[in-house]
């Protein structure tokens, strides 16, 4: 009767009323575990990323300026000279190719460092649509509709035709009836002047061209069409299990490249840096000492780049997924909301944002150490104010009389 009549007069359940609902972080946890977890592997993960990354532009910095600095530029490609052996070279000239690489059956010979034959079979193959359609007018629930449709087209790989949801008269051959297998072959012997290519730089010819013979395949009944050997009684209308062959190389005899790496006897290896980064780039056309090792820092910057926007993207949506926990988190601790939440965007983007760049700086502190002191300045900037003006709120409490 007293409390319907005074319903904002306190009393005596008020203080454990209060308690009660009071904001509970672990029961915030219990609540939503499970994208908590996955939002806290997500910043571990991008974190991860980022210090990994960081290690790794900085030793491979130092690597090219190392290399740069200590490149020999032979003199001559026709004598290889005893007293580089070991030392990092540059050489650069025409790809000799003594021996060609041949394909019998198709009439394919040709002098290059690799060569590529693609095989493609003519296959049905499945696409799933999902529709929505309403159960009925009164209720909101709807029932998802899966439609198939079949279509063929060339694949390189096999499709199970038995998978498919509708097999009548969808059949492709089976896997035991497949006509041929993609290879990829590597010469033995590609020089440049005087030097033997190792295997780890001929593993680096990976930019391909189509190409046919003029030679005719010992095949019957193949028909030859834009750079491909047809396996099929009509070009236009191709039946399923028909197939085509493709030839492409990599490094013909002739093309010029540049290649730097360690001498070994008349071979180019790996070259191992003081830092124990290995060194061995391949470049197309004939380039000076400085242009290789100027491109190969651009491109470290590019791939650097690259990991750390996956990696600070990593970690913004791993703190999206904790924003609950962390706002909660910051309730519980008025003063370190005060230092934390910034006017200029979200909790997650502002963190997320400063970690990257405190991970940065922190890479490259010990090798540039004005880059990365300018970079942990720039990370902890926007929380410098309010810290300061928390200190100062703190100074002035304490001094009241």
């Amino acid at each position: 009767m007293y409390r319907r009549e005074y319903p904002d007069v306190p009393g005596l359940f008020d203080a454990r009323f209060s308690e009660y609902n009071r904001p509970s972080l672990w029961r915030e946890l219990q609540s939503s575990w499970f994208p908590s977890l996955v939002g806290f592997c997500l910043v571990i993960t991008g974190c991860s990323l980022l210090l990994w990354n960081e290690a790794r532009a900085v030793r491979m910095s130092l690597a090219l300026e190392e290399g740069l600095r200590d490149v020999t530029v032979p003199e001559t490609l026709s004598v290889v000279f005893e007293e580089n052996n070991g030392k990092l070279v540059l050489i650069s000239g025409p790809l000799d190719v003594p021996d060609p690489l041949v394909d019998e059956k198709y009439g394919i010979s040709i002098k290059a460092a690799k060569l590529r034959k693609v095989v493609q079979v003519y296959q049905w193959f499945e696409t799933e649509d999902q529709k929505s359609a309403e159960a009925n007018e009164i209720s909101d629930n709807h029932n998802h509709e899966k439609t198939y449709s079949y279509d063929t087209d060339w694949y390189e790989y096999h499709i199970d035709s038995s998978n498919f949801f509708n097999t009548l008269g969808h059949h492709n051959p089976h896997l035991d009836e497949w006509p041929l297998n993609s290879s990829s072959v590597g010469n033995s012997r590609v020089k440049i002047g005087g030097y033997l290519l190792g295997t780890d730089i001929k593993k680096m010819f990976t930019t391909f061209t189509p190409f046919t013979s003029d030679v005719r395949p010992k095949i019957e009944g193949v028909r030859i069409y834009a750079g491909l050997y047809y396996h099929s009684a009509n070009l236009w209308q191709p039946e399923v299990g028909d197939y085509r062959v493709q030839f492409s190389y990599s490094g013909r005899a002739g093309d010029e490249f540049t290649v730097v790496g360690r001498q070994a006897g008349r071979e180019v290896r790996p070259y191992k840096t003081e830092g124990g980064e290995e060194l061995l780039i391949l470049q197309e056309g004939i380039r000076s000492p400085a242009e290789v090792f100027r491109t190969e820092q651009n491109n470290n910057r590019t791939q650097t780049w690259l990991y750390r926007l996956g990696g600070w993207l990593a970690t913004f949506l791993g703190l999206t997924l904790l924003s609950q926990v962390l706002e909660l988190a910051l309730d519980l601790v008025p003063r370190l909301r005060q230092v934390l939440a910034l006017q200029i965007g979200s909790l997650p983007f502002s963190v997320s944002l400063t970690l990257t760049l405190g991970i940065i700086g922190l890479g490259w502190l010990l090798f540039r150490p004005l880059l990365g002191f300018a970079l942990l300045l720039l990370a902890a900037a926007p929380y410098i104010v309010p810290f300061y003006r928390l200190l100062k709120d703190r100074r002035r409490i304490s001094h009241r009389p």
